[in-house]
Parts: structure tokens; C-alpha cells; sequence
């Protein structure tokens, strides 16, 4: 495996992300090198997505590789996840995952027309085909890209709805309509996570308030130190 990881980013990443994409490069260090395989690990910084993907793709075509790995700055992954993708043996495979906004829903969807999302369920299991997914954490064989048309990724709008579409919406239509099929993983889907923001209020300590009062407690009862901490 000639692998790129291509990750779009603004001008910082999680530390989160930064940690798994550490592991995952270890991983594939002690189980692919030896086999022969190469990793390269490729970043654009801007805010205009469709550029900065474009970029990394052509990038990763000139590096020689034969396998493309989205990972999003603000994803959560298992260290084989590029691993996990492969073994599958399809062309387009990525993983579902909820939006970074309430109300949340999964960016897997199964029918435009109808706007029906696909959820991945604790028993939800194998592949399914979807009609696009967000390219957060997406594998896809550099021979796609070969084949379609540039550009690869627009952002789209409807007039009918009046509503804007991604990128990643916009290349898994153009590979449908090549003919490839966009295939979601629900078992890697458990393992992938979306870091978001969240503002927190005294409504939010009033929930937990009981709670951390008996943590308290016990820690007294024990004769255990009690952290006062103020962030």
C-alpha cells in the first residue's frame, strides 16, 4: 500500500487529531514498511475546501499513491483505521459520523430525493451502499480520482430548495454517476468520533450537581484529597 493522508485543515488541528494521527502513522510504520508499503502524509491550510481538496488530490497523485485517506482536523480515529477501510477491498469506503451541531444527525445519506439520512445503530453492522457521506474519514483508491473528470469537488446548489450541498456531496455524485459505488462502513463508524465546540452554562452544573456532590462525599469518607479546580 502506497497510502497519502490528506488532511484539510484552517491553522491549528485538535490535539485529539494530532494524537491519532500519531498512533496511526506508528501503526502503519511497524505493520506496512516492512511489507513494503509507504506512507505520506499530506496538509493544506486555507478555508476555501474545495480548493484545498482538489490540492491534496493532485498532490497524492503525484506522490505515486494507490490510496487516498480524508481525515478531517477534527476527527477521532483508531490507529488502523486506514487498515480497517482497505480490508473492505472498494474503490469509495468512509465512515458515518454525526454533525458538530445540535441537532446532530449522522452526514450519511441514503436518498437525496427524500433527504433521508443513514444512522449507524449499536447493531448496525457491514457495508451499505449510501448515496454520498462526509469525507471526514473516507478511503479512496487513487484510480478514481484518474477516472472522473475534474473538478472533483464543487460546492453545489439547488434552486429548487434553495440550499447549498458540500464537496464531499458533490464527489460522491460525480462517482455515482461513473459508476462507482459509495459504500459506508458501520463497524469502523463506531470507532470514529467528531470533535465539536460546546459553550457551557449553570444549567449544564446543575445537571451533574448531585452527581459530583456524591463523588465528593466518597472522596471525604475515603479520606481521599478533594481537587478544588476552577477550569
Amino acid at each position: 500500500m502506497r497510502l497519502a493522508v490528506c488532511v484539510p485543515c484552517r491553522d491549528q488541528v485538535d490535539a485529539g487529531f494530532a494524537y491519532d494521527l500519531a498512533r496511526m502513522s506508528a501503526f502503519f510504520g511497524a505493520h506496512e514498511a516492512p511489507k513494503g508499503g509507504s506512507l505520506v502524509t499530506l496538509t493544506s491550510m486555507g478555508t476555501l475546501i474545495c480548493d484545498q481538496r482538489e490540492n491534496l488530490a493532485r498532490e497524492a497523485l503525484s506522490a505515486g499513491a494507490d490510496h487516498i485517506l480524508w481525515l478531517d482536523s477534527d476527527m477521532r480515529f483508531p490507529k488502523d483505521i486506514y487498515r480497517q477501510l482497505a480490508d473492505r477491498k472498494k474503490d469509495i469506503v468512509g465512515c458515518n459520523y454525526a454533525t458538530r451541531r445540535m441537532p446532530c444527525h449522522p452526514t450519511a445519506f441514503k436518498n437525496f430525493k427524500t433527504l433521508e439520512h443513514v444512522y449507524t445503530h449499536e447493531d448496525s453492522t457491514g457495508l451499505e451502499e449510501v448515496a454520498s457521506m462526509g469525507m471526514g474519514c473516507m478511503l479512496v483508491k487513487a484510480d478514481v480520482y484518474k477516472k472522473l473528470p475534474m473538478p472533483w469537488h464543487l460546492i453545489g446548489y439547488s434552486a429548487r430548495s434553495g440550499n447549498y450541498s458540500g464537496e464531499d456531496i458533490y464527489f460522491c455524485r460525480i462517482a455515482r454517476e461513473a459508476g462507482y459505488t459509495v459504500w459506508l462502513d458501520h463497524d469502523a463508524s463506531k470507532e470514529i468520533e467528531h470533535i465539536g465546540t460546546f459553550a457551557y452554562r449553570h444549567e449544564h452544573a446543575e445537571v451533574w450537581k448531585d452527581e459530583v456532590t456524591a463523588a465528593r462525599k466518597k472522596l471525604q469518607a475515603e479520606d481521599k484529597p478533594v481537587i478544588l479546580e476552577a477550569n
